[in-house]
């Protein structure tokens, strides 16, 4: 479950953490789409707020924590990769040897060895776990 902090001081939850999520988010912010659209649920009942009304990145970390807790890796560990998902990689990459996980954002799209490699939502066995974790 994820929350949404409002951070619009003339909204009436001002400073709160309520529980929501995206239901439209503009994959380009082209055109006149404008800001992208959250649902919240208020005492009063569900409501829709606008991307500019909160705090987008506490809302975006939450989801990287999910998929981060499903992948069971964090940025920083070295990992073999099982399956890779849909992605890419540089010409020669080898998807046998170990890597190092250098990204993962809020879709569970996960970056190998400074971009040599990306693939969603893959498994992977880790080998070794970073000292310290990168957010």
């Amino acid at each position: 479950m994820t929350t949404v902090k409002i951070v619009d001081s003339t909204h009436k939850y001002f400073g709160q953490e309520l529980p929501g999520g995206c239901v439209y988010y503009d994959v380009y912010h082209q055109g006149s789409g404008g800001p992208d659209l959250f649902q919240i649920e208020t005492p009063e009942g569900k409501q829709t707020i606008l991307s500019n009304k909160i705090d987008e990145q506490h809302y975006w970390e939450q989801r990287r924590q999910l998929e981060i807790a499903k992948l069971g890796a964090d940025v920083g560990d070295t990992v073999r990769i099982i399956r890779s998902g849909s992605g890419s990689s540089k010409a020669n990459f080898d998807w046998k040897a170990s890597h190092v996980i250098t990204k993962i954002d809020s879709s569970g799209y996960v970056e190998w060895d400074n971009g040599d490699a990306r693939g969603f939502r893959p498994d992977m066995e880790v080998i070794s776990q970073a000292s310290t974790n990168e957010v």
